[in-house]
């Protein structure tokens, strides 16, 4: 049997006096009714062709072939073909199912004239323990063997001798199986691992690898030897470009917009699906382009290897455009809409009439709106407005837009790294905590207080009541002994607990510390590390973070920098401050502003 990249696709009758060998890690025969009427009228109502079956995946190995996926397919092929008359076409070797075994080589013809005389299974099955043998054939495997037996005897009963004739002939010469050996996959897995594997979801051989394969047999049949070899190898060399450059992190993120194909160990599936404008859909099984081309090659259409690479080629261009890839990236990472509706926009359009269709699609996003109670219609993303406690989500969207943005503005090659955006579980932060409550010490709750003290002080009048309220909880918290304790741990009277809830409010409210304008971009790890502090602590964790050399997993946006170093603020004088003042914060709005304006014409 010829193999190519591990893969072949063979007619049955290669399959002749083949040995086969099913270990003990697999199950029984479970085949019944239903499956065996769906194959017998799929491959009768196939007229013309070949017929294709789904993968067998093998092991072979001095001379057997142990049997991975395709257990269930290769006993029923072999009971359909003994009605036949191909006894024996193959042999079957069931391991530690001693009984299938004898009873599979020996017992099918008397199998076979108790079904012709009408008998049914209890009758059948008794007949043996008035015989004198060790062997029990009273188990699921055999009674599965009749079942299916039964309907193809019934299947054939008005049949012609000629029809019979045909239909072995069909069987023999038309119906063929991709064929998949293991050993030369270099995946370095055992058949018990593959099988374990396969029946966990995880699928040793993908769409893609199958894919493969039929574009190599399909070379191999339109071309003489030599052409078809250097064809093959043309292709494979095309199709590993392809794969690796989509294994580069800030490529493959910055389109992968389904968490489906993260999964998977081939990445070109993705480009796959693209061309045949295919999409992950809810029970799944990831094979419907393979479907597709495996139609194609069966019908004998040559297959098209020029449409996927046309895919990919327009991929690595938006990619390597500037303006495209932070456009293209930012519109898939913020889900505004998926990379195949991207593709189907691009279709036909100039690099400049795509880039302006990129730009009001972001447009169409930044103007949507909402309908208050009042029947007033509001503008979610107006800056002077949007919110974190009533839009999360939009705040973030918004804050990524400004770090796009500023690569977009900026002369040099760098690009902003979705790569890291999206595997680092980037969060909104507050510049200015706005709950104390949750700090983990009253040491910590003093210290805020003391900042928003120091700030008040510095336009009284108009803030004395709020400056003597702070002073008030200043005194009653201030205390060594209570400093690294919980404010739980205190039991503060009803009252005092009441007023420190009246500061808050009042500060998040004359600070509105859930605008966007005291909102920044963080990944994960580096949120973690700077915790629930006040703004100068969080300043200074950053600013380490930011100049020393960079640890694996954290990246600090340069607007996020810019924000605690105040690079934003009009007043450099503010850059001591204690926290992220209503000038700083106004002044980060009218950044925000500017670089946005693109968006909100």
């Amino acid at each position: 049997m010829k193999e190519k990249n591990s893969i072949a696709f063979i007619p049955l009758n290669h399959l002749k006096s083949k040995h086969f060998v099913v270990k003990e890690y697999q199950r029984g025969y479970k085949w019944e009714s239903e499956q065996i009427l769906a194959l017998l009228n799929d491959i009768d109502y196939h007229k013309t062709g070949k017929y294709c079956l789904q993968p067998i995946i093998t092991d072979e190995s001095n001379n057997e072939i142990e049997l991975i996926d395709g257990q269930q397919r290769i006993t029923t092929l072999y009971l359909l073909l003994h009605f036949l008359d191909e006894t024996k076409f193959y042999t079957i070797d069931y391991q530690t199912r001693r009984a299938s075994q004898t009873f599979i080589n020996n017992e099918l013809s008397k199998m076979s004239d108790a079904i012709v005389k009408n008998k049914d299974w209890e009758t059948f099955i008794s007949s043996y323990s008035d015989i004198d043998n060790t062997v029990n054939f009273n188990n699921v495997d055999i009674y599965h063997f009749y079942l299916v037996y039964k309907e193809i005897f019934s299947w054939f009963n008005e049949k012609s001798e000629e029809f019979k004739n045909d239909f072995r002939l069909k069987i023999l010469n038309q119906v063929y199986v991709i064929w998949y050996d293991i050993k030369n996959n270099n995946r370095n897995l055992s058949a018990e691992d593959v099988f374990l594997n396969l029946n966990a979801g995880k699928i040793p051989l993908t769409n893609s690898e199958l894919i493969k394969a039929l574009f190599i047999l399909d070379i191999q049949k339109r071309f003489a030897n030599e052409i078809a070899t250097l064809k093959s190898v043309e292709l494979a060399a095309e199709w590993d470009n392809i794969e690796n450059q989509l294994h580069e992190s800030e490529f493959w993120f910055f389109i992968c917009d389904h968490v489906y194909y993260n999964n998977l160990d081939t990445r070109i599936d993705l480009v796959i699906d693209l061309t045949n404008k295919i999409s992950p859909k809810k029970d799944w099984d990831g094979m419907e382009a393979y479907r597709i081309y495996e139609n194609e090659f069966i019908k004998e259409n040559q297959l098209n290897w020029e449409n996927i690479k046309q895919t990919f080629n327009k991929l690595d261009e938006w990619y390597r455009d500037k303006e495209l890839y932070h456009f293209v990236g930012y519109i898939i990472v913020s889900q505004i809409k998926k990379l195949s509706e991207i593709i189907k926009l691009s279709s036909g359009k100039s690099k400049i009439e795509f880039k302006d269709i990129l730009i009001k699609i972001i447009k169409s996003e930044l103007n949507k709106s909402k309908k208050l109670e009042n029947n007033l219609i509001q503008k979610i993303y107006d800056l002077d407005v949007i919110n974190y406690e009533d839009h999360p989500l939009e705040c973030k969207k918004l804050l990524l837009l400004l770090n796009v943005q500023y690569f977009l503005n900026n002369s040099s090659h760098n690009k902003f790294p979705f790569n890291l955006y999206r595997n680092e579980s980037w969060s909104v932060e507050h510049i200015n905590p706005q709950n104390p409550k949750t700090f983990k010490t009253v040491g910590q709750i003093v210290k805020w207080l003391k900042s928003f003290e120091v700030y008040y002080e510095k336009y009284p009048p108009i803030h004395l009541e709020i400056i003597q309220e702070i002073k008030d909880l200043h005194n009653l918290l201030s205390n060594s002994e209570n400093e690294n304790k919980k404010l739980s741990e205190l039991k503060l009277e009803k009252t005092s607990i009441e007023k420190l809830q009246n500061v808050i409010d009042k500060i998040t409210n004359d600070l509105d510390l859930h605008s966007i304008a005291n909102l920044t971009l963080l990944d994960r790890n580096t949120n973690s590390k700077l915790g629930n502090n006040i703004f100068l602590d969080k300043r200074k964790v950053l600013l380490d973070l930011y100049y020393t050399p960079k640890e694996k997993g954290v990246f600090i946006p340069e607007c996020t920098k810019d924000v605690f170093t105040k690079n934003f603020s009009k007043e450099n004088e503010n850059i001591s401050d204690e926290l992220f003042s209503l000038k700083d914060m106004s002044d980060y709005k009218e950044h925000l502003k500017k670089q946005l304006k693109l968006y909100y014409q």
